[in-house]
């Protein structure tokens, strides 16, 4: 819930405490509690607690430390996300020029049967120079265009089909180890981040596998502040990524492939326009409804 807030802070008044023992369902006494969190559990040497206070608000130093530095790597992020844009905004405008120039020479010649017999019988090698330039370019567009139509038709994989990650032949094995291994806090943080994903839209099966694999990034170290940005938009993108990767060739380790593919999901500062957010929500409208 500090998360949450922009702030990372939260009010210390009977209103938070009602918010927290409505969406935990336990039955202890919260205030008592965060009151133990703020005042018993503290470090000596920095004088923090599990949670800080003044008398208004409550906030975990440790959480504003670790956001401190996510801001700015996603920050950073965003510039390299915009300048990567004009780069390849740039480069389609210098291929545009590139295609125009021989249609433009195609076009004046033809207009003028006259102009290319004269050309014809003073310079051949010119007109056959041109008319190759331009064939490649027709070429070219054409592949593009085919390229483009098998891109389409990956595109139109529908999550809602997908099963599981895993081929018939190889199901992974339960690993309880994980459970033993979370406390109550990361338990309930973790809960937090499998509701935002909404694993309800998914079939039982591939949503059991999703919550295992999506667990081992959690206690991962490496991954653990990354995976809490996870949401049921980036995970589709994700899952539609493994899916068109596994129609061109068959993916050797999918429990890998697919945690790339959530990581490269949580770096985009946008979703490329190739997989359009808006049929992505589309697609998980239609799957609740159906």
């Amino acid at each position: 819930m500090l998360r949450n807030e922009s702030t990372y802070k939260l009010p210390l008044n009977k209103t938070t405490y009602r918010a927290i023992k409505m969406q935990t369902g336990t039955s202890i006494d919260i205030q008592e509690y965060l009151n133990d969190c703020i005042t018993e559990y503290t470090d000596g040497e920095s004088g923090n607690g599990l949670f800080n206070t003044d008398n208004k608000c409550f906030w975990s130093a440790s959480l504003l430390r670790r956001m401190e530095k996510y801001e700015a790597l996603k920050e950073k992020r965003s510039e390299a996300g915009k300048k990567a844009m004009q780069n390849r905004w740039g480069n389609k405008q210098s291929n545009n020029k590139v295609i125009t120039k021989p249609n433009k020479k195609i076009k004046g010649i033809s207009k003028n049967n006259k102009i290319i017999t004269m050309l014809s019988k003073k310079n051949n090698k010119v007109i056959t120079n041109a008319i190759k330039k331009y064939n490649n370019v027709i070429a070219k567009n054409n592949k593009l265009n085919q390229n483009k139509s098998n891109q389409i038709k990956l595109n139109k994989i529908k999550i809602k089909e997908m099963k599981s990650i895993y081929p018939s032949n190889q199901k992974p094995k339960e690993n309880k180890t994980l459970d033993e291994m979370m406390d109550e806090t990361e338990k309930m943080e973790f809960e937090r981040l499998i509701n935002n994903c909404e694993m309800h839209i998914f079939s039982t099966e591939l949503a059991i596998e999703i919550t295992e694999i999506l667990k081992e990034m959690y206690m991962h170290p490496d991954t653990r502040e990354r995976i809490q940005e996870i949401n049921s938009k980036k995970l589709c993108y994700a899952l539609k990524n493994f899916a068109i990767a596994n129609t061109k060739s068959r993916i050797q380790i999918p429990k890998a492939y697919f945690k790339k593919c959530v990581l490269s999901a949580l770096d985009q500062t946008e979703l490329s326009q190739q997989y359009d957010a808006d049929t992505i929500m589309d697609e998980i409208s239609t799957y609740e409804g159906g």
